[in-house]
C-alpha cells in the first residue's frame, strides 16, 4: 500500500517563495499555501494540516505571533511548526527554540535541505504519537514551554494554555495523564477537574495538580475530584517524571 503524502501548509507573505518552496516539495507532499496570516488561519480552521512551514518575517502578524494564534485554534494545537525566515540572527533563533517549535530553516531555503527537514519533522510526529501523550493545561506559556523542553524527548507533550480549550480537546482526544495548574484565572483546578468529569464521565485520566500555593481550602476543594498528585511549582525534572511514571504505572 503507498503510504499517504503528508499535507504541508506553507505560509508566507511572498508569492515567490510559496511557489519555490511547493515546487521543491513536489511528490514528498501535498502543498496548500497562504498567502498571510488571514488566508493560513482561514485554511486550518477548515483543513487538517500535518506541518506548518512558517514564515517569520511577515507584516500584520509575524510568524511568532502567528505561531501564538495556531496553538489557540484546536485543530492546530499539536501540529509541529517549522519556522522560515531570512534572519540568521541569535534573538530569532533563540525565540524559535523557546517557541517550542520543531524546526528551523534560513532563507534562501535550499531544496534537499527543505525536503529532509520536512520528512525528519514528519517521522519525529509519528514516533511522538506512539509515545504517552501528556496534557498540559497553564494560562503561563513560559511555564508550559519551559516543562515541555523537560518532557518532549519521552512523552508527546499537548501545550493548553485555556480551560475552555483543553475541554474541548478532551472531547475527542483522551491523553494517558493531565497535569493542571490549580491557579488560572475564571477557573481554579478544581473547577476545571469537575468539568473535565462532567463532560468526559467515561474518562478515567489521571490528573497531576501543580501550584505555587495550596491552601487548605483549596487542597480540600481538589480532594473531591481525587487528583493523583500534588506537586509545588517550581518542580524538578526528577521529581516530575517519578511521579508521572508512577501515575501511568498505576494507571496500567
Amino acid at each position: 500500500m503507498r503510504k499517504r503524502l503528508p499535507h504541508v501548509l506553507i505560509v508566507d507573505d511572498d508569492m515567490q517563495t510559496l511557489k519555490t518552496m511547493s515546487t521543491y516539495l513536489a511528490g514528498t507532499a501535498r502543498v496548500a499555501t497562504a498567502l498571510g496570516a488571514r488566508q493560513a488561519l482561514d485554511y486550518v480552521h477548515q483543513n487538517s494540516v500535518d506541518l506548518i512551514l512558517l514564515d517569520v518575517e511577515m507584516p500584520i502578524m509575524d510568524g511568532f505571533k502567528m505561531l501564538e494564534q495556531f496553538r489557540k485554534i484546536e485543530e492546530c494545537i499539536n501540529v509541529p511548526v517549522i519556522l522560515v525566515t531570512g534572519r540568521r540572527d541569535k534573538s530569532t533563533i533563540l525565540n524559535s527554540g523557546l517557541m517550542g517549535v520543531d524546526g528551523y530553516l534560513a532563507k534562501p531555503v535550499d531544496k534537499d535541505t527543505l525536503i529532509n527537514k520536512v520528512k525528519e519533522v514528519c517521522e519525529s510526529k509519528e514516533i511522538k504519537e506512539n509515545k504517552k501523550t501528556i496534557l498540559m493545561i497553564d494560562d503561563d506559556m513560559s511555564y508550559l514551554k519551559q516543562v515541555n523542553s523537560i518532557l518532549k524527548d519521552d512523552y508527546n507533550v499537548i501545550m493548553i494554555n485555556s480551560a475552555k480549550l483543553a475541554l474541548n480537546y478532551l472531547l475527542k482526544h483522551t491523553p494517558d495523564i493531565i497535569l493542571l495548574d490549580y491557579q488560572m484565572p475564571l477557573y481554579n483546578g478544581a473547577n476545571v477537574m469537575n468539568m473535565i468529569q462532567k463532560n468526559n464521565p467515561n474518562k478515567k485520566i489521571p490528573i497531576i495538580i501543580l501550584s505555587s500555593a495550596l491552601s487548605r481550602e483549596a487542597l480540600a476543594e481538589c480532594y473531591t475530584y481525587n487528583p493523583s498528585a500534588y506537586l509545588a511549582k517550581p518542580v524538578s525534572k526528577e521529581v516530575l517524571i517519578e511521579n508521572i511514571e508512577k501515575v501511568l504505572n498505576n494507571k496500567g
